[in-house]
């Protein structure tokens, strides 16, 4: 290089570059104090607010940690319900290829069908004990019922153990 260049890029260098990197210099000694003071002042405030970062990321930690768990459970589950639909459809379908739908059959009279069969059964009944005009030679001769027998007039037996 030839001293003409060499003294053109000498000049900015000692005009700009040797001046700011001085005043950067004491700037940042100055700022550095000035941090570390800021700093020591603000520590209780940073580890406080490290603290609750530290409490509102914990669940999302753990979510983390279990992410195994929840991939495995989540598997298992979609497996479980395609295995659960493939055995209904299967068997919806052999179902109804070898016809073992059974047809709904009549259960019967229902209660109040019931009940009132039975209440037309007891007129026709009491009906049939009413005396009915016959000639007096042709009477019957009414014979008095018994006792009535219910299961609470009759006597429950009980067998003897027979220890040998």
């Amino acid at each position: 290089m030839d001293d003409g260049t060499a003294l053109l890029l000498a000049v900015p260098y000692y005009l700009f570059v040797l001046p700011v990197s001085a005043i950067l210099s004491v700037l940042f000694a100055v700022l550095s104090r000035l941090y570390n003071a800021l700093q020591f002042v603000l520590l209780p405030f940073i580890y406080l607010a490290h603290f609750a970062w530290r409490a509102v990321v914990f669940p999302f930690v753990m979510l983390a940690k279990l992410e195994t768990l929840y991939v495995y459970l989540g598997v298992a589950g979609i497996v479980g319900v395609t295995t659960g639909g493939i055995l209904y459809f299967s068997f919806s379908v052999l179902k109804s290829a070898f016809n073992l739908d059974s047809p709904e059959e009549f259960s019967g009279a229902t209660a109040a069908e019931y009940r009132a069969a039975r209440r037309k059964k007891k007129a026709a009944q009491r009906n049939a004990g009413a005396p009915m005009p016959m000639d007096s030679s042709s009477q019957l001769r009414e014979i008095p019922r018994s006792k009535r027998r219910d299961l609470l007039a009759q006597t429950i037996l009980e067998e003897d153990d027979a220890d040998f």
